[in-house]
C-alpha cells in the first residue's frame, strides 16, 4: 500500500511539472520560441551543417559543368593510387572506385566525339549529361575541392578574363569575384603549369576549349563556381567555430599528458575539420556527438604517434592497450602472474601474436640518458656496453705476456726439440705441421718425432706450465 501512495504522488507530481512546463511554454509567444530553439548549439549546428550541405552541393553541381573535373580526377585517383587512403572504409572505397570507373567511361565518350568528329551535337550533349550526373555523385574532399577550383581561376586568369560581368551580380558579389582573383596572383603559374601538364598526357593533347568550355560558358559558371566555394568556405568557418569549446573540453580530458594543452587543442581542431567535410545533416545526428568521436580520435591517435620515439601503428596500440588491459583484469582476478597462454585464451590472441605485441610495447632505451636517482648517475647505459672496434687492452697485454714465456720456454730446449714444437704448433709462421711431414724434413720416422715432442712438452711443462695454465 505504502508503494502504490509513493507511486501515485510522484506520478502526480511529474504531471504537474510536465503541465507547468506546458503552461510556460504556451506564455511565450511562437517567434520567441523560435528565437529559443534557433538558440540552442545543436540546433544551430544543424542549421549550418545544411548550409554547409546546400552550398557544398552547389559547388559541385557549377564543378561538374567542366570537363577538367572528370579528367582531374582520373588523373589524381585512378594513377595515383595514394589518394584513396584517406578514404577509411572498405564500402566507401569500393563505391569511390566504381564512380571512377563510371566518370572514366563518360569522359571516354565525351572525348571521342570531341576527337573524331562523328557524332552530332546532340549525342554529345546527351554523352556531357551523363558525365556531369556521374561527376556530381562522387565524394569529394576538401583538397580535391580546393585544388578544382584554383585550377579553374588560373585558367581564367590565363584567357584573359579578369573583369567580371556586373550587370548580372551585386556590387558585394563583383567585389568578392576581383578579391578571388587578386588573391591567385601568387600561385597562378604553378596551377597554370599543372592544368598544362594534365591537357598534354595524351596524344593529341586535350581540346581546350572542351574542358574549360567557350569563353561566355565559362564567364556564367565561373561567377557561380567562387560564389559557391565563397559561401561553402564561411559556412564551414562557422561551424569549427561553433564548436570551439567543444574541442576545448575534450582537450581538458586529455591534460597532464607530455603534450601540451596549445598542442591537444591543434590536433582535435583537425578532428574537427574531418568532421565537418564528413557529416551529413540528413542523417539525423547531432554534430556535437559526431564530432566528438573524431576529437578523440585525432588527441588519442596524436598521442600514441608522438609518445614513442619509434611509431607504432594506431591499430597495433589498440591491440596493445587491450592485451595489458587483459593482463591486469587477469591479474587482479587469480593475483598471480599471467602467462601468455592465459593471455591467448582471454583475448583470442595467438600466443605468437602477444609475443610480438610485447616486443613492440617494449619503450626504448636512449644510450646516453642519465637517470638522477641511481647512485652512478655520472654512467649512462653506453658507458657500461662493451665496444668491438678496438682490442681491449688487458687482451693486449695477456698476448704480450704469452709470447714472452714461450719464448723463454723454447729457449729451454735444444734446437732440434724447439724446431719440432714450432713446427707442429705453428707458432712462429702459423702454418701447423704433421708429425710425418716434419719427419720428412729432419729426416727422422715419425714415431721419433713423436718421442722429440714428448720430451721437450715434459721439459717446457716442469719449468713453465704453470705460467701457461693460467692463459687456458
Amino acid at each position: 500500500m505504502a508503494y502504490l501512495d509513493e507511486f501515485s504522488s510522484k506520478h502526480c507530481s511529474t504531471a504537474i511539472a510536465n503541465t507547468n512546463r506546458n503552461n510556460v511554454t504556451a506564455a511565450i509567444p511562437k517567434k520567441a520560441r523560435g528565437q529559443v530553439a534557433s538558440s540552442h548549439p545543436d540546433n544551430l549546428n544543424f542549421q549550418i551543417a545544411q548550409q554547409l550541405n546546400d552550398q557544398r552541393a552547389r559547388l559541385i553541381d557549377a564543378l561538374a559543368e567542366f570537363p577538367i573535373t572528370a579528367l582531374w580526377l582520373i588523373e589524381q585517383y585512378e594513377r595515383q593510387q595514394n589518394k584513396i587512403e584517406r578514404i577509411e572504409s572498405a564500402a566507401e572505397t569500393l563505391q569511390s572506385s566504381k564512380n571512377l570507373e563510371a566518370i572514366r567511361l563518360a569522359f571516354s565518350n565525351c572525348v571521342s566525339p570531341v576527337s573524331h568528329k562523328e557524332e552530332t551535337s546532340e549525342g554529345l550533349s546527351d554523352e556531357k549529361k551523363r558525365l556531369k550526373s556521374e561527376l556530381k555523385k562522387f565524394s569529394y574532399s576538401f583538397e580535391d575541392l580546393v585544388e578544382l577550383v584554383d585550377m579553374i581561376v588560373s585558367v581564367y586568369k590565363y584567357r584573359g578574363l579578369n573583369n567580371p560581368s556586373t550587370s548580372t551580380q551585386t556590387n558585394s558579389n563583383a567585389k568578392l569575384i576581383i578579391k578571388r582573383l587578386e588573391g591567385q596572383e601568387k600561385r597562378w603559374k604553378v596551377n597554370l603549369g599543372k592544368f598544362n601538364d594534365l591537357i598534354k598526357t595524351e596524344s593529341p593533347p586535350y581540346d581546350e576549349q572542351f574542358l574549360f568550355l567557350s569563353v561566355n560558358d565559362m564567364q556564367d559558371f565561373f561567377e557561380e563556381v567562387l560564389l559557391a566555394e565563397h559561401n561553402w568556405l564561411n559556412s564551414r568557418l562557422r561551424l569549427t567555430k561553433a564548436n570551439s569549446k567543444l574541442v576545448a573540453f575534450i582537450a581538458n580530458q586529455y591534460k597532464g599528458s607530455f603534450l601540451s594543452f596549445e598542442d591537444l587543442v591543434q590536433e582535435g581542431h583537425i578532428g574537427l575539420l574531418k568532421a565537418v567535410d564528413r557529416f551529413d545533416p540528413h542523417l539525423g545526428f547531432q554534430f556535437s556527438t559526431y564530432a566528438g568521436y573524431w576529437i578523440r580520435q585525432s588527441i588519442s591517435r596524436a598521442l600514441s604517434r608522438l609518445e614513442r620515439v619509434v611509431r607504432i601503428p594506431c591499430g597495433q596500440v589498440a591491440n596493445i592497450n587491450k592485451i595489458f588491459r587483459a593482463k591486469e583484469e587477469l591479474s587482479s582476478k587469480t593475483g598471480m602472474e599471467v602467462s601468455v597462454k592465459e593471455l591467448a585464451a582471454y583475448t583470442k590472441f595467438s600466443e605468437d601474436e602477444i609475443n610480438i605485441l610485447f616486443s613492440i610495447a617494449q619503450s626504448p632505451l636512449s644510450l646516453e640518458s642519465f637517470d638522477d636517482d641511481e647512485e652512478d648517475s655520472s654512467f649512462s647505459p653506453i658507458d657500461y656496453l662493451e665496444q668491438q672496434t678496438f682490442n681491449h687492452s688487458m687482451n693486449n697485454i695477456a698476448e704480450a705476456e704469452l709470447e714472452r714465456l714461450l719464448e723463454n720456454a723454447l729457449k729451454i730446449l735444444n734446437p732440434r726439440e724447439s724446431t719440432i714444437i714450432q713446427h707442429h704448433f705453428g707458432i712462429q709462421d702459423d702454418n701447423e705441421m704433421t708429425l710425418q711431414d716434419i719427419g720428412a724434413e729432419l729426416q727422422l720416422t715419425r714415431e721419433r718425432v713423436r718421442q722429440i715432442q714428448v720430451k721437450a712438452l715434459n721439459k717446457i711443462k716442469l719449468c713453465y706450465g704453470h705460467q701457461l695454465s693460467s692463459f687456458l
